[in-house]
């Protein structure tokens, strides 16, 4: 199992196997569009990301349940 963990503003992103995501221990769902090679999840409806990494921090940065404190 490959597990990365980063902080980003504040908040602990948990990456594990480029399949799971958790942002401060909370399991994010998320979903992979094999077509278009992208991440998306409920949180940011209508946009794409290359990665879970670059996913993680663009809910950090535009949700008010991950605000830094």
């Amino acid at each position: 199992m490959a597990k990365k963990t980063e902080t980003y503003e504040g908040c602990d992103i948990e990456i594990e196997d480029d399949k799971k995501l958790r942002i401060n221990d909370k399991e994010i769902e998320i979903e992979y569009e094999e077509e278009n090679d992208k991440w998306l999840t409920r949180y940011l409806p209508y946009n794409t990301y290359d990665s879970l990494d670059e996913l993680a921090k663009a809910i950090i940065s535009n949700t008010s349940e991950f605000e830094a404190k």
